[in-house]
C-alpha cells in the first residue's frame, strides 16, 4: 500500500508494468465500462419511459462509453509502455471525471426531476380551473 503514496508511482515519466492480475482486472473494468455506456444508450429506445429519465440514462451512457473508451486508451499506452503516456496519475482525471459525472446525473434524478414533476403537477392543477381560449 506504500508504493500507492510515492510521487514516484503517479508520476514516473516510464512506470513499471501493472501485475498481469491487475492490467487483466482493470483491463475488464474498462471494457465492461464501455459495453455498459452503450448499453444506456439503447436501454431509452423504449417507448414510454419518463423524459427525465431517458435524459439521464443517456447521459449515464455518454459519461461510461467516452471514459472507458479515454480508459481503455491510457490501459493500451500503459500495456505498450509508452513513455509519459503510460503515468498513472492521468488515470485520476478519469476517476474524478466519472464521479464527477455521477454525481451530477444523480442529483439530476434525485433532486431536479422530483422538483419538475412537482412544478408540472401545481402547473396542471392551476390550468385546470382557468378559462379555456374559446375559437
Amino acid at each position: 500500500m506504500t508504493p500507492l503514496l510515492t510521487f514516484s508511482y503517479w508520476f514516473s515519466l516510464s512506470p513499471q508494468p501493472f501485475q498481469p492480475i491487475v492490467e487483466r482486472v482493470l483491463l475488464a473494468v474498462f471494457a465492461v465500462m464501455a459495453i455498459a455506456g452503450i448499453a444506456c444508450y439503447l436501454v431509452p429506445l423504449k417507448r414510454g419511459m419518463d423524459k427525465g429519465i431517458k435524459r439521464a440514462l443517456l447521459r449515464l451512457g455518454a459519461l461510461l462509453t467516452w471514459s472507458g473508451i479515454l480508459a481503455l486508451c491510457l490501459w493500451f499506452f500503459s500495456w505498450q509502455a509508452i513513455p509519459m503516456l503510460s503515468m498513472r496519475a492521468l488515470y485520476l482525471p478519469i476517476a474524478v471525471w466519472i464521479v464527477w459525472g455521477i454525481v451530477l446525473i444523480a442529483r439530476s434524478v434525485w433532486v431536479d426531476l422530483p422538483a419538475q414533476r412537482k412544478a408540472e403537477a401545481e402547473r396542471m392543477e392551476r390550468e385546470r380551473w382557468l378559462p379555456k381560449k374559446s375559437r
